[in-house]
């Protein structure tokens, strides 16, 4: 066998030997699988490839073919190890067939462009404060369910699957997904193989750079472009940090696409197989982001224009030849492709979300103009002086600048929400870079040697400034704040892979920037999001309102000691609620503390500030809440304030808390904000479900001064300002015991003992919620000795008896009236007991005139 006449057939079998060799090291595989596939694409183009097209383009070409490839038999579940290896042997076999050949020159260029590419790599990723492997950014762990799901079914998924139900009607483009589950299909998905796909994925922009700008200019051209990407933009470092790779693959792509397109045009022959190649890579960009795919038809119809207006119809026919292969090869993508009518409340969440992203300002521009790094925006702006009579990067810049202003019309396309006006910097820099690199090109031709190297240590020196130590604030959030992982949360995690069920579903604290986000990739456990927009994160329903989950979930936050909070936790069947270590920003601001204190929860595992309780549905609350005023059909009308206040009388000793419980029908939209003592203090949401709703609010002090802002004219059913007091015994509306109090009920006997008081216990209450004049009657079995003390508090903290029960042990059935002068709200008794214990049959309240109606 001729090696040469075989060498790519042959470099596959040691790549599979390699691949096999070192596993689970996915680089191997994932070069296996591209390269050849790519390498016989461009041999329709050529058959004489330099070093950095032979080795590096074909890789960009196989990503692409494979994205168009998943999406045209993404229904066919084929997407199988097997099929992906013989299409990569059969693509071998032919290019050999091909003669293919390189001339290893430019070896110089390799060299630079490999520097930037480590350069790239050496920021991309926070190396010293990693924690296995876990990304920064948030948006990885939806990207691993696609890729979780692509390796298990081998086809495309049409949502994200059980685990991340409040996403599963997100349409998101996949092309990301898909390159990165092509090293999923020889072992399982880890976090560690899908970050070093992202950082080899991350190497080829560089080279996508550099191919366009030698195609526009010349190689020189084209390093300096590869260096402005690499050194002078903050592209990849923000878009890194928040783990938006999707992004990166598919401005790479689009980038050699344009490569491709220009050669095509300016070439006289074999220009089918350049049109194949654009619009085959093209494709795959559009399939990678929707922005791109906007992006792209606009590029095409600014050259359309512009080339009919000069009467070149050589290149206008070109353009239509690349824009019908491009859109064939996207029909796959837009057949998948479906927006579901939103409803109202996500319509305002979508119209708020996408405007406050609008470049309306002058203020909003300059805001979101430190996307870019101020040096490819200066060098950029002298690269245009140098090419401004270059129609292509003219036609591409103006397709970029043409997405923000349809943000000014208002136009709502199918899926418009889904294209951020702002975030066109992030495509405005690929051109920059393009026109920098022309820039420093000619600076090196201009100036002397010494002074270009000059020029050139500052620029790198600062660039590394900019990008290692954050000089002059050049990014925001550092990717290092964005590692969303440490031993405490790590701890917890293994904890409930070990010892929780599969079907557990685990109350989290926030959708984004929160550890516990993570479980369902981490852990393979269900989530239950506090909010979620369905399409955009979170973000946006900070200005619209949160969406009716969290609203449920603030009784959680507010009150997790009562019912109303088990039965919102039983609603969503939640088993565990996983309070983090690391946050960044909260959605519920669950207490620890307040979770410790009641027997809802059960602290199963804490490892430093990480916690994670189980929730006990068979327990009753700890706190017990008494109504103290009550008011029915309360209306508030629309934009004008409502007050409502309320100042009760406490006992010395009261303790316990205010809370706001209104009750209300859930049949319009909008909101209600509450201010307590002029400050915020919460607010009533409704989505118009229909359901009739509650909600507990906490107030602060013991004065009540409320007011209402209502956006609309609202109707509670029932306002209420309830007393809370911690282990407590409810006897009645009206009467409940706080302390030690044992309950010894005995059903069936003549003689019922109601509670049991332990002796020498100072913390033993009674508690009379809204008491006037009147009687408390307490009977009690008169058994055992000492005395039991009746004390009422007094101004100075003293306590004054008002009687004394002696016991004789005579086993009868007695009674006392203690009489009650005043009115209160809350009135309080101490009860100490001597020597053994106190039993109680029964204890009413006689009021000599009703205060309130609903004292039982």
């Amino acid at each position: 066998m001729n090696v040469r006449e075989h060498k790519f057939l042959v470099s596959f079998a040691i790549l599979v030997l390699l691949a096999k060799l070192t596993a689970p090291i996915p680089l191997p595989f994932l070069i296996l699988f591209l390269y050849y596939p790519g390498i016989l694409l461009l041999s329709l183009m050529k058959r004489k490839f330099d070093a950095v097209e032979g080795l590096f383009l074909p890789l960009l070409v196989g990503i692409s073919f494979w994205i168009v490839f998943s999406y045209c038999v993404s229904e066919c579940n084929v997407l199988h190890w097997v099929t992906v290896l013989v299409i990569s042997c059969a693509s071998a076999v032919m290019t050999d067939m091909r003669g293919i050949t390189f001339e290893w020159v430019n070896r110089d260029e390799i060299i630079l462009l490999v520097v930037c590419c480590l350069f790239m790599v050496s920021y991309s990723y926070p190396w010293t404060q990693f924690y296995q492997w876990v990304p920064p950014g948030d948006d990885m762990k939806y990207h691993l369910t696609h890729i979780q799901n692509i390796s298990a079914s081998h086809s495309l998924p049409d949502n994200y699957g059980g685990l991340y139900p409040e996403v599963s009607t997100l349409t998101y483009p996949l092309g990301y997904h898909v390159i990165a589950s092509l090293n999923t299909f020889t072992s399982s998905v880890s976090l560690s193989s899908v970050v070093v796909t992202t950082l080899f994925i991350l190497l080829l922009s560089c080279f996508s750079f550099y191919f366009l700008g030698k195609v526009l200019f010349n190689s020189r051209v084209g390093v300096y472009s590869a260096f402005s990407l690499s050194f002078l933009s903050l592209f990849s470092h923000r878009l890194l940090s928040t783990s938006t790779y999707p992004n990166v693959l598919a401005i790479s792509l689009q980038v050699v696409a344009f490569s491709f397109l220009v050669m095509s045009l300016n070439s006289s022959r074999r220009t089918i197989p350049l049109i194949i190649l654009s619009g085959l890579t093209l494709a795959a960009a559009g399939e990678t982001h929707t922005y791109i795919l906007l992006l792209n038809v606009f590029v095409f119809c600014f050259l359309f224009f512009l080339f009919l207006l000069k009467r070149n119809f050589l290149r206008v026919r070109i353009l239509l030849y690349t824009g019908i292969v491009f859109l064939l090869l996207c029909v796959p993508y837009l057949l998948r492709l479906h927006f579901e009518t939103p409803s109202t409340i996500e319509m305002w969440t979508y119209t708020v979300w996408y405007q406050e992203d609008s470049i309306a300002t002058l203020s909003d521009f300059t805001r979101n103009l430190s996307i870019l790094s101020p040096f490819v925006v200066l060098f950029g702006i002298l690269g245009v002086i140098a090419s401004r009579k270059n129609g292509f990067i003219s036609s591409w810049v103006a397709a970029v600048v043409l997405i923000p202003f349809l943000s000014f019309l208002h136009i709502q396309y199918p899926g418009w929400y889904t294209v951020s006006p702002n975030r066109f910097f992030f495509y405005l820099f690929a051109p920059l870079c393009v026109l920098s690199g022309k820039f420093v090109a000619d600076i090196e031709n201009t100036l002397p040697r010494n002074k270009f190297l000059a020029f050139m240590t500052v620029t790198v020196f600062l660039s590394v400034g900019m990008h290692h130590l954050n000089l002059f604030d050049s990014f925001l959030p550092d990717p290092v704040s964005e590692v969303q992982m440490n031993p405490d949360d790590e701890f917890v995690m293994q904890w409930i892979i070990t010892n929780t069920p599969e079907d557990a579903v685990i109350l989290n604290t926030g959708p984004t920037v929160d550890c516990s986000s993570w479980i369902p990739i981490l852990c393979e456990r269900r989530v239950v999001f506090p909010s979620f927009s369905g399409h955009r994160g979170d973000n946006c329903i900070e200005k619209v309102g949160a969406h009716r989950k969290r609203a449920d979930l603030w009784i959680v936050e507010y009150t997790p000691d009562s019912n109303l909070a088990l039965h919102v936790l039983e609603k969503y069947n939640i088993s565990y609620v996983y309070i983090p270590a690391w946050k960044k920003r909260w959605y519920l601001e669950l207490s620890p503390q307040k979770l410790l204190e009641s027997p809802l929860y059960k602290p199963v595992v804490k490892k430093g500030n990480a916690y994670l309780f189980r929730v006990n549905y068979d327990k009753l609350p700890g706190t017990t809440y008494f109504v103290l005023q009550r008011t029915n059909s309360v209306t508030m009308e629309g934009e004008q304030l409502f007050k409502f206040s309320f100042s009760p009388l406490l006992s010395p000793d009261a303790q316990g808390r205010l809370f706001l419980h209104i009750k209300y029908t859930d049949d319009s939209y909008g909101q209600i904000d509450i201010a307590q003592n002029d400050e915020y203090a919460a607010t009533i949401l409704k989505y118009k479900t229909g359901e009739e709703k509650e909600m507990i609010y906490p107030l602060e002090g013991s004065k009540v001064n409320l007011l209402f802002y209502p956006e609309f004219d609202f109707l509670a059913d029932e306002l209420d300002i309830l007393f809370g007091v911690d282990n407590t015994v409810r006897i009645s509306e009206c009467i409940g015991l706080k302390g030690t109090w044992v309950s010894e009920l005995q059903l069936g006997s003549e003689e019922r003992e109601l509670v049991t008081a332990s002796p020498e216990d100072a913390s033993l209450r009674i508690y009379l919620v809204n008491a006037g004049k009147g009687e408390l009657v307490i009977t009690y079995k008169d058994k055992g000795y000492g005395n039991v003390d009746i004390n009422v508090p007094g101004i100075q903290g003293a306590w004054n008896t008002v009687e004394i029960i002696e016991r004789e042990n005579s086993g009868e059935i007695k009674e006392v009236r203690i009489p009650i002068d005043g009115e209160y709200a809350v009135f309080v008794l101490g009860v100490y007991v001597y020597g053994d214990e106190f039993a109680l049959s029964s204890i009413e309240y006689e009021p000599a005139v009703t205060m309130h109606e609903y004292c039982i």
